[in-house]
């Protein structure tokens, strides 16, 4: 059976919205000149999970729908007080961080805690 794709809930649907508006801040964040179109028709995307959607759908490649869905996984997660804590990364390896994170569909803190829970022995 296929796996179900990814849709945005309407709990979710504001800090999806905020979170592309603030991607597409980006000119490089949607490939081939796609931003300025993208935020033009966002611009016109209702206020509705439904909505925002479909304005997905159209304008999102699968990395950018990855790096959504793990921004709205780590919100939840702050949201129900889950301890956090802010670190300062190099370029390098917050790349090598994102690159596993994207492999492996998960945060780049779920990364670290795999990563380094599989070299610890008991």
């Amino acid at each position: 059976m296929a796996r179900q794709k990814y849709e945005i809930t309407n709990q979710d649907h504001w800090f999806a919205r905020r979170w592309i508006e603030r991607k597409l801040e980006n000119p490089m964040w949607l490939p081939e000149n796609r931003t300025y179109p993208a935020k033009h028709a966002l611009s016109r995307v209702k206020d509705s999970a439904d909505s925002l959607n479909k304005w997905c759908e159209l304008w999102l490649r699968k990395v950018q729908w990855t790096q959504m869905k793990n921004a709205i996984r780590a919100a939840r997660k702050r949201s129900h007080g889950i301890d956090t804590k802010t670190i300062t990364l190099t370029q390098n390896a917050w790349f090598i961080l994102d690159y596993h994170a994207q492999k492996e569909n998960c945060t780049l803190s779920e990364v670290i805690e795999r990563k380094l829970t599989q070299n610890i022995s008991l």
